[in-house]
C-alpha cells in the first residue's frame, strides 16, 4: 500500500493531521504493517482501519464475469 493511499483512509476515517504525520514518518521509517498502524491508531483513540479485510470470511474484491456466456 503507498503512503497516499495511507494517508487517504486516515483523512477519510478523520484521522487528526498530527497522528497522519506520526503514521506517516513511521511507516517511511519501517515500512507498511497493517497490525502495527491499527495498534498505533487504537493507542490514539481511533478504531482499527486496516485490519484484516476478510475478517467476515468473503474476498473484498467482487471477480465480475465482463464477458457474455450463452447459458443452456
Amino acid at each position: 500500500m503507498k503512503i497516499d493511499d495511507v494517508v487517504f483512509e486516515l483523512e477519510a476515517n478523520y484521522v487528526n493531521e498530527e497522528h497522519i504525520s506520526q503514521i506517516v514518518s513511521f511507516i517511511k521509517e519501517k515500512g507498511f504493517k497493517a497490525e502495527v498502524i491499527d495498534d498505533m491508531l487504537v493507542d490514539f483513540g481511533y478504531d482499527p482501519i486496516f485490519d484484516e479485510l476478510d475478517q467476515y470470511g468473503f474476498d473484498p474484491v467482487e471477480k465480475i464475469q465482463h464477458k457474455k456466456t450463452l447459458k443452456d
